[in-house]
């Protein structure tokens, strides 16, 4: 039997056991998880010492002494790690460097044999035979971090004037001083004139007692535990909250500049602290956060109160108080419903306003029939439809969209529907129609555009005359196929010069004449994909079997759906059926 492996697995039992009662004692400790994860690594570096000294075929020690090279490379940067996270430091440069460095020594060492050549059979077990890079290796990865660590230790001991965290460092040091002395010794100093080592090395024994002095630590002074004064002095002075912190019967203990701004009188002379004495209706049962106003003040002030409880030390819980200053947005959150209402009314008068101005009952002739649907994105929208019939039978439709949304475009609309009714009782071609309303409405509308098409319906003579002005194409419904009416025409208001033309098509009884917004065709999917013109057009073309009000309300539902529920454009439809004289 190997009585050297007596060294390696009492230090991986000690370790491991010690390693357990600070994992029940401060698990959720930010620092204790690092702290946990270098040991880790340490007992993961015994089980490898095991597996060297456990006499093992000579072919297999190379590969595992390459293969363990993870267990004790990254020692002194989990070290290093932890030291950060006790002293609430950040590094943007050496951490970084070392992790670099830590990566680039274990690819190098496992494929190659620069680092470890071979391995040695010693009376105690085989130990690796280092190649050329070992040394310079082993300093810059391993003790190079390490040795920062230790540093930075000991010169928090010589600035800190916290007796508490003295103690806690001068185990810490002490302890870390003997292992890192005892490691280096020998692993790196044991070495006779031939290289070979003297006596086996004791890294498993200085594992076991730097870990023994960080359990004095833990187990006498609250080891990894920053005090109440550091928190206040260190943390909490530059907050622009107001902070804090009394002890748990109310001792009133800190509070920052912030704090007694909000309640001056009170923490300049108080011995304890009790919230329902300055904030009004305040009651041990609220939850919070939550917001209270500050008693005692002429002018209204609210605060947001947050209440959380904070460790002193091993045997003492305090109570920290954040106040978060809301009075300013309390005042614009009153002002804001004030607009809100304000607005939630002008958008109602908006809606009623426009629904007299848009068509809502269309005449009703043995010559044709009128359906029509309409939806706003908002309470008002730009789309907008009329239809006026002359004592001749002429038939006016003004289908538009005007650009945008809300209240501006809906005034716009009713701008527009007020000049179509005035426009076509002069009995104009649509081109002389969409002409006129450009000119009278370009002087009086400056940041809007319209899109919109024009028809005359002449039911005597089953004839429609129409014109374009940026709009797409009106569609017949014809013996169960769709035929767009071609044409073309600039958009209103958008320059001054226009661009129209008059165009005529004949129509048959039976024939349904379908208008269409592009609210139908410019609705996203939850992936933001757009319907698109060419796949409603093409879904129209299944559905034109069957009736009008069936075929506007599956239109409806086909957007609706595409968009979950949602539509980027106001929705308007208007389909008028000829029929039979």
């Amino acid at each position: 039997m190997n009585h050297y492996l007596f060294l390696p697995i009492t230090a991986l039992i000690t370790n491991t056991l010690l390693v357990t009662y600070v994992f029940a004692r401060r698990f959720r400790s930010a620092v204790i998880a690092d702290f946990l994860r270098f040991a880790f690594f340490l007992d993961l570096w015994l089980l490898a010492y095991i597996l060297y000294w456990g006499m093992l075929p000579a072919e297999w020690m190379t590969p595992i002494f390459k293969l363990t090279c993870f267990t004790w490379i990254p020692a002194g940067l989990l070290y290093l790690e932890v030291v950060f996270r006790f002293l609430n430091r950040k590094s943007k440069v050496l951490l970084p460097f070392f992790r670099f460095v830590i990566l680039f020594s274990i690819l190098v060492t496992t494929v190659t044999d620069w680092v470890i050549k071979g391995s040695v059979l010693y009376d105690w077990g085989y130990e690796l035979d280092p190649g050329w890079f070992f040394v310079p290796m082993s300093l810059l990865a391993v003790s190079a971090p390490a040795y920062t660590g230790l540093f930075l230790l000991i010169r928090e001991r010589f600035r800190t004037k916290q007796e508490h965290i003295k103690s806690q460092l001068d185990f810490w040091i002490v302890g870390t001083v003997i292992a890192f002395s005892l490691s280096m010794y020998t692993e790196l100093l044991n070495l006779d004139q031939n290289g070979r080592y003297l006596f086996p090395p004791l890294t498993p024994v200085a594992v076991t007692i730097q870990t023994f002095f960080i359990f004095i630590a833990i187990t006498r002074f609250g080891f990894l535990n920053i005090s109440m004064e550091r928190i206040a002095i260190e943390l909490f002075r530059d907050i622009q909250d107001g902070i804090i912190l009394t002890k748990e019967d109310g001792e009133f203990f800190y509070a920052n500049q912030a704090a007694i701004s909000l309640i001056p009188s009170y923490l300049a002379k108080a011995s304890h602290f009790h919230p329902g004495e300055h904030f009004l209706n305040y009651s041990e049962a609220d939850v919070l956060p939550k917001e209270y106003a500050l008693a005692g003040k002429t002018q209204p002030e609210f605060i947001e109160l947050t209440k959380s409880r904070i460790r002193i030390s091993e045997s003492e819980s305090g109570i920290l108080y954040l106040l978060h200053d809301v009075t300013e947005r309390k005042s614009n959150q009153e002002k804001i419903v004030q607009l809100y209402s304000q607005i939630v009314t002008d958008l109602e008068i908006a809606r009623v306003t426009q629904s007299s101005i848009i068509t809502q009952k269309f005449p009703e002739r043995d010559r044709f029939k009128l359906y029509s649907f309409f939806q706003p994105i908002d309470k008002v929208g730009g789309d907008m439809l009329r239809v006026i019939e002359h004592p001749s039978g002429r038939v006016d439709i003004l289908f538009a969209d005007v650009s945008g949304h809300g209240i501006a475009s809906a005034m716009v609309g009713g701008m527009l529907s007020i000049t179509f009714q005035v426009v076509s009782q002069k009995s104009l071609s649509p081109k002389e129609s969409l002409e006129e309303i450009h000119s009278i409405l370009s002087k009086m509308v400056l940041h809007h555009h319209i899109s919109a098409i024009y028809v005359s319906y002449y039911p005597e003579e089953n004839r429609i005359d129409y014109s374009y002005a940026g709009h797409h194409p009106i569609l017949i419904l014809r013996d169960g196929k769709l035929i767009p009416l071609q044409g073309e025409g600039r958009i209103l208001l958008a320059i001054e010069e226009t661009y129209l033309n008059n165009y005529s098509a004949q129509v048959k009884p039976s024939d349904r004449v379908i208008f269409y917004s592009d609210g139908f065709f410019e609705v996203r999917d939850q992936e933001g994909d757009i319907l698109g013109y060419s796949a409603f057009y093409n879904w129209l073309q299944t559905i034109v079997h069957k009736d009008t009000p069936t075929m506007l309300e599956a239109a409806i539902h086909k957007s609706l759906e595409f968009g979950n529920g949602k539509t980027n454009d106001d929705l308007a439809m208007l389909a008028m059926e000829i029929r039979p004289a």
